[in-house]
């Protein structure tokens, strides 16, 4: 699977195409929007008009550029945030309704916001089906190249989330930035490449400490199932000696 384009008239061709299955499978199951839902309609209309002010951004943006001349000042943080979250409750709604290729386009939909954002040199807050979505890219394809080009797509990702997010979760689960640093460790093993590894695998030890012994001994792991070359496998086991904390008696 290709990383989705950034192009705005794809994005709201795509989201038009994923709402309406949403809104016609809404419409014939009878439901009605609870007190803390929106009705997929309302959001619908709401992306539509924020589709609007991105593209105006991006026109002004480059015609700025071409003239020299400055650009009206518009968050782009702050959009691509409102835009996140509401493909975020309708994935909420696509869920409920049992429709796993909406699901899944959404979080394509999402990456391809996210990667506009990011391009236009705003932040990220909002990165759940962000997450999910370079996942899902991530997993579709075993050639090496895309993977490295995955690994800099990731990079740039975690460069526009700030460290540490507000509101990340307290109940022990991994936070999505920290799935998302964890993710590119992978996305660099199964690249092959030990470089892309020990910046990866740097950044998980540093920012990630409570963590970084289980995925450094599930790396170990696979070492014994799968087939790495050697360098590969040197980087892992270094890191998981340095890291391994075994359990003592006393």
């Amino acid at each position: 699977m290709e990383l989705p384009p950034t192009n705005l008239n794809w994005f709201a061709e795509k989201l038009s195409e994923t709402v309406q299955e949403i809104i016609d499978s809404w419409n014939g199951s009878g439901a009605v929007a609870a007190a803390d839902e929106v009705a997929p309609e309302l959001i619908r209309n709401g992306l539509q008009q924020l589709i609007e002010v991105l593209q105006r951004q991006e026109w002004l943006a480059d015609a700025g550029e071409d003239s020299g001349m400055p650009v009206e000042s518009v968050d782009v943080s702050e959009l691509g945030d409102y835009g996140l979250t509401m493909l975020a409750d309708l994935f909420g709604l696509a869920r409920d309704l049992q429709l796993p290729e909406a699901c899944s386009e959404l979080e394509r939909l999402a990456l391809s916001l996210a990667l506009w954002v990011v391009e236009q040199q705003g932040e990220l807050t909002r990165i759940d089906l962000v997450v999910n979505g370079v996942a899902r890219v991530a997993n579709g394809t075993d050639n090496r190249r895309e993977l490295e080009h995955l690994f800099y797509v990731m990079g740039d990702l975690l460069d526009a989330i700030p460290s540490p997010l507000s509101g990340e979760p307290t109940d022990g689960q991994p936070s999505p930035r920290k799935l998302l640093l964890m993710n590119r460790a992978i996305v660099a093993t199964r690249s092959l490449s030990p470089e892309l590894m020990e910046t990866a695998f740097t950044e998980v030890a540093e920012q990630m400490p409570g963590e970084a012994p289980g995925f450094f001994r599930e790396g170990m792991e696979q070492v014994q199932i799968q087939g790495y070359p050697e360098p590969v496998r040197q980087v892992i086991e270094r890191f998981y000696l340095d890291w391994y904390r075994p359990t003592t008696l006393h």
